[in-house]
């Protein structure tokens, strides 16, 4: 599915923005700008947000009329509705405040997944966060550190007792990791315990 370039096109010129000055803004090269409008690159979710403040539109917007599925989404068969356990939710500092211990609450999040993943929500209105409140992340089963959680979207618990939702890259110390938030380019460096890759995002409502 390609992105539709006609609905870019009026929403720059409903905000009187070339397709090079949506690119500036963004810190998006031109010729970056005009694979990801032909399909040919991933739009990453920190990019998405920020293009919807821009146009003044949502990130679901952002994402469905980009026609493809956001860095760290998975496609699923929605077959199978699959009931999760809601551990907590997302603040705008992307930290996890995990649900108190005894009963939780399930969350049908229409697809199914892997065993022992389990749903996050963030709650950041009013915040520079404020384009993905009422999100659902759906995280998998914790894995202990290893290679394939360098480069992704995870939550993760590091040694200092933190849960963060994160993307991780290697560090610069042995056993240590830089771990980027959304939205900000300031790395936190960390010692991982474990992680949780991010299976999908989606709206509360879809």
């Amino acid at each position: 599915m390609k992105p539709n370039v006609d609905w870019f096109r009026r929403k720059l010129e409903e905000h009187r923005l070339s397709q090079s000055g949506l690119g500036r803004m963004l810190d998006i090269d031109r010729s970056t700008m005009s694979m990801l409008l032909a399909g040919k690159r991933k739009l990453k979710l920190e990019k998405a947000a920020d293009m919807a403040r821009i146009l003044g539109v949502t990130v679901s917007d952002v994402i469905e009329n980009m026609g493809i599925r956001v860095d760290g989404i998975k496609a699923g068969d929605v077959s199978a509705p699959h009931l999760l356990p809601f551990d907590g939710w997302i603040d705008d500092s992307a930290r996890v405040h995990q649900e108190p211990g005894g009963r939780r609450k399930r969350i049908d999040i229409g697809v199914s997944v892997e065993p022992g993943a389990t749903a996050l929500q963030f709650r950041t209105p009013q915040s520079n966060m404020d384009v993905l409140d009422g999100w659902i992340v759906v995280s998998g089963a914790k894995r202990e550190p290893d290679d394939r959680m360098v480069g992704r979207g995870c939550v993760v618990g590091t040694k200092d007792g933190e849960i963060l939702l994160r993307t991780i890259r290697r560090g610069y110390a042995p056993g240590s990791y830089n771990l980027l938030r959304l939205g900000s380019a300031e790395p936190k460096e960390a010692e991982i315990e474990w992680y949780a890759p991010i299976l999908l995002m989606k709206p509360a409502s879809s």
